[in-house]
């Protein structure tokens, strides 16, 4: 099991990001088209305090003293030039990482398989032998750490997965099984500490990541955005992982409900499919 769509999730996230940053770098350098181009220079370059500064304009092949009514200029030129540079520097990150997105194909153990002579097809095993041992470890310290905590609801909790779990409805239960079945190492509900020191929060289900196999990755149930009280839980719920470091749809994801209040299977199997790599999950 590979699962490099983790890494395309970050690259997006990050294009976003710069994107946005060069979007409201222009609009700075914009106001500040008089100073485009001009070159500062000092009459006594190093530590001398008695220096004059000139400048050449634009079109220009000459320096021209600038004037003390003028000083205010020279922070208009140097913040001119710091825009100039940072974009043409996120220009250049956008075109790599761009590159590299759009080149990007998850790796599929399946379609390899599928590819070959039909002599050499073989059942493809849903995670490395490396992956099973360190989820094994893993399982055992988080399971450790979750006896520490009192049970989230356990009056609340009428559903039993295939291992045993007992989870509070159908949809955490499908979900829980479809991860399972991906050969992913999960726990239902492992207390989650958040920086603010508040309350502990029990995400549904908290998955080892396969990427670096220490990366602990959330994926929440969302089934009642209808009710005015569930989405402002959410909300704040969701900004409490934020300030703990997580980032939606980077080691933080959804699955939502549909409006008859029931989950998607099919949108539980594609979540896997592009953060996991995972494509021969049951439908």
């Amino acid at each position: 099991m590979l699962v490099d769509a983790e890494l395309n999730h970050r690259i997006n996230y990050e294009l976003m990001l710069l994107e946005r940053t060069k979007r409201e770098y222009a609009m700075r350098l914009s106001l500040l088209n008089d100073c485009c181009g001009t070159i500062l220079r000092r009459t006594r370059p190093g530590n001398s305090k008695h220096f004059y500064y000139f400048v050449k304009r634009p079109g220009s092949n000459k320096y021209s003293y600038l004037k003390k009514s003028e000083s205010h200029l020279i922070e208009r030129v140097r913040e001119a030039r710091f825009l100039e540079e940072a974009i043409r520097r996120i220009d250049r990150d956008i075109k790599l990482m761009k590159s590299l997105s759009d080149g990007f194909l998850p790796f599929d153990p399946s379609s390899i398989s599928d590819s070959l002579p039909e002599i050499y097809r073989c059942k493809v095993p849903p995670v490395s032998e490396l992956y099973d041992y360190e989820g094994k470890k893993w399982l055992a310290s988080r399971l450790e750490f979750q006896k520490r905590f009192p049970e989230n609801y356990p009056e609340k909790k009428k559903h039993t997965t295939s291992d045993g779990i007992r989870v509070k409805t159908v949809s955490e239960a499908l979900l829980y099984e479809r991860l399972k079945s991906a050969g992913l190492a999960i726990i239902y509900e492992l207390p989650f500490l958040p920086s603010d020191h508040g309350p502990a929060l029990y995400p549904d289900v908290t998955v080892l990541s396969p990427v670096d196999m220490k990366t602990e990755i959330i994926i929440e149930y969302v089934g009642r955005m209808d009710l005015f009280d569930y989405r402002g839980d959410f909300a704040k719920k969701i900004g409490r992982y934020i300030d703990s470091g997580y980032t939606p749809w980077v080691n933080l994801f959804f699955v939502f409900s549909t409006n008859d209040g029931h989950i998607d299977s099919t949108q539980i199997t594609k979540l896997i499919a592009d953060i996991f790599g995972v494509r021969n999950v049951l439908a």
